[in-house]
């Protein structure tokens, strides 16, 4: 069955419908009715299911004869399409009448939109709007990112300093003890991990088992070792992160960027750098850069070969963008 277009959800006369097949008052009744069964009826190979009691209890001014009568026009007309389908989840299987729209039935009330609904499309349609342009704005704006060719020899301000790398032994006790925890609480541990959406958030699940809930809720176990090993690696090495979901609809703090992104790896290009600091300025802040060779920059835009200067949004969704 096609994609239906926007519809309201109660019974309401399409009179342009109606005149352009000739139907009667009776008629395009049992039209609207037959409009609004997707958002109740039970559906079995995409046609819906509708006992003729159900009909009649919710049509009470039409009686059986008339209604098989207006059903038959209906169908005569390629308005609908009826078939005998087997409900094979109710007791003794029964076989009833399923009815769907056809292409030409999918038209009646596709214009009519009450205005509490049609407020809420426009509402959605804008902020999609604004979202894909944001998104556009930052692919853009990454695309532009490039490094100082200055290279800084010393620096007086204090830098972070790296998280050491883990024995084995201490990999693996690193990896029950977060997993011995979570578990207890329920709470999430993270979520902003690199390969993954940044919504995605990862948690321990009844079993003791690395588990996600996706940008949509759904909430699925990981399975896969190579995923569940990156993503023990990648805490292990940024233990900073652990218990930390960020809220990404609001602003962040200066020192909430320093936690979450100071000694972290992102790619521009084919480059792999480390971030070393962020320098604060009168409109928002700079990101210092460290390459595989140990030397320190500034990161700069492309196009006006300037300091890229970030806003603390910016930098946050950016920047998370880069992560490897």
């Amino acid at each position: 069955m096609s994609a239906l277009p926007n519809r309201t959800i109660t019974l309401v006369k399409d009179l342009l419908f109606q005149e352009k097949y000739h139907l009667s008052h009776t008629q395009t009744d049992l039209m609207a009715y037959m409009v609004n069964v997707i958002y109740w009826a039970l559906e079995v190979d995409g046609y819906f299911v509708i006992a003729t009691s159900k009909v009649m209890s919710d049509l009470p001014a039409m009686n059986q004869k008339t209604f098989e009568a207006s059903l038959k026009v209906l169908k005569d007309l390629e308005l609908i399409d009826t078939k005998i389908v087997e409900v094979k989840q109710w007791q003794g299987k029964p076989k009833l009448r399923g009815i769907r729209l056809t292409e030409k039935g999918e038209e009646y009330n596709s214009k009519l939109v009450l205005p509490s609904q049609d407020k809420e499309v426009k509402k959605l349609k804008q902020e999609l709007k604004e979202k894909e342009e944001k998104i556009k704005e930052q692919e853009e704006t990454i695309k532009r990112l490039s490094v100082s060719p200055t290279v800084e020899k010393s620096s007086n301000t204090p830098k972070k300093e790296p998280f050491p790398e883990l024995t084995t032994t201490e990999f693996e006790n690193f990896v029950l003890t977060v997993t011995k925890k979570f578990a207890i609480t329920s709470q999430p541990i993270c979520n902003g991990v690199p390969k993954w959406d940044k919504n995605t958030t990862f948690y321990i699940n009844s079993y003791n088992k690395l588990s996600i809930i996706t940008q949509d809720g759904e909430h699925k176990q990981l399975r896969n070792p190579e995923e569940i090993n990156h993503f023990w690696q990648w805490l292990s090495k940024n233990p900073q992160r652990v218990g930390d979901k960020i809220d990404f609809s609001k602003s962040p703090t200066l020192k909430q960027l320093e936690k979450r992104l100071l000694n972290t790896t992102i790619k521009m290009g084919n480059s792999k750098e480390t971030i070393e600091s962020f320098i604060e300025c009168n409109n928002g802040l700079k990101v210092k850069v460290k390459n595989q060779k140990g030397e320190v920059r500034v990161i700069i835009d492309k196009d006006t070969k300037k300091d890229k200067i970030f806003s603390l949004d910016e930098a946050q969704s950016i920047l998370f963008k880069l992560l490897m």
